[in-house]
């Protein structure tokens, strides 16, 4: 699973003005004047979406939080509640992914014992809880990761590849306990696709899970990025298999998200390759680029429009990438994925002369 995936999607601490202040230094919040009546008051601030992006690492947060604090019925409360509204965020990722991300990082530790003894906590509360059963799946899918480490197969010791094989097989009956209501959740063939392409098996059977999963969940991400990852060469595959995986997944994505998966997907080999993405894949500029136009028509999130400018930076595409930083303003925060792009070298690249 990859990691820079999941640290890009984690929130920043938010730290109040006030934290710090010695006790000489108290703010003293004057009393609101008095309103005349009949005379307007002051307009009330915008409640935050509940959909937008700080409420989806809000959501990643409150998936483990809430077993943390034995509030046991919310987590599958939440879970369904996504699931059966299919809300998406204002970046276009589903809600529903927050919950998996959260759980996902939980048990990215050496030793999760400490996780583990709230989710034990939580299968004795609520031995029916149909997340928790996939909470389950996902510990030993990400402990088999922990053991194994993230390098080439050759540069693992025999003993960390053994518990990666025999942590994969508890994931394999974590995930088989769950069915059938299990499969309900996108997150169950997330799980899955993990576990079979971690395991290797053999193509069709993979490619078969993989049409099932995107069958029924079409525009889930993870399941995506997590089919094309075992097509990377580093797995064994090439380029020219990803460019055709992404094509495909653009046709059965076109009539929600039009091009946008293009984008979402080469990102996502971005972050796994280093060196000139549009020289060293297949990536084109000018079809990532109208991926991005549909992304940021439908999901106007400013993480998507400064994903945009990056890009745009990176094919050296001065015109875009000014038009967005002046789009951006003080909100631009360039550099996902893309090393050496940050929001000062672009913004010297965008406005310099040529």
């Amino acid at each position: 699973m990859n990691r820079a995936v999941r640290q890009a999607l984690c929130a920043a601490a938010l730290l109040s003005p006030l934290a710090g202040l010695p006790a000489s230094a108290q703010v003293v919040i004057p009393a609101p004047p008095v309103r005349q009546p009949g005379t307007p008051g002051p307009a009330a601030p915008a409640a935050e979406p509940a959909n937008s992006f700080a409420a989806f690492h809000k959501a990643r947060m409150d998936a483990t939080t809430a077993v943390m604090n034995e509030d046991f019925d919310v987590p599958d409360r939440v879970h369904d509640e996504y699931l059966r509204s299919g809300l998406r965020s204002t970046h276009g990722l589903f809600m529903v992914e927050a919950i998996q991300y959260g759980w996902d990082l939980h048990f990215s530790t050496p030793d999760d014992a400490t996780a583990m003894r709230w989710v034990d906590k939580w299968a004795r509360a609520r031995p029916g809880s149909r997340l928790r059963k996939l909470v389950e799946a996902i510990r030993w899918q990400r402990q088999a990761w922990e053991a194994r480490g993230g390098g080439y197969a050759s540069s693992v010791p025999g003993e960390g590849m053994t518990l990666f094989r025999e942590r994969l097989a508890r994931a394999a009956k974590a995930l088989e306990a769950a069915e059938p209501e299990g499969k309900q959740s996108p997150i169950w063939y997330w799980v899955a696709l993990v576990v079979a392409g971690s395991s290797g098996q053999p193509q069709a059977r993979f490619d078969a899970l993989f049409e099932e999963a995107a069958g029924r969940f079409p525009h889930y991400h993870t399941l995506y990025y997590t089919r094309m990852n075992y097509l990377l060469p580093q797995w064994g595959g090439s380029f020219e298999a990803v460019d055709a995986f992404i094509q495909r997944s653009v046709e059965r994505t076109r009539q929600v998200d039009g091009e946008a998966f293009y984008a979402w997907l080469y990102v996502d080999v971005a972050r796994k390759f280093e060196g000139d993405l549009f020289s060293g894949t297949k990536a084109s500029w000018p079809r990532m680029r109208k991926g991005f136009e549909d992304m940021v028509a439908r999901y106007p999130d400013d993480w998507n429009r400064n994903l945009y400018a990056t890009f745009a930076c990176r094919a050296r595409d001065r015109e875009t990438t000014a038009r967005l930083l002046t789009q951006l303003g003080g909100k631009a925060m360039l550099g996902e994925a893309s090393p050496g792009h940050t929001t000062d070298s672009c913004r010297r690249f965008a406005f310099s002369p040529a």
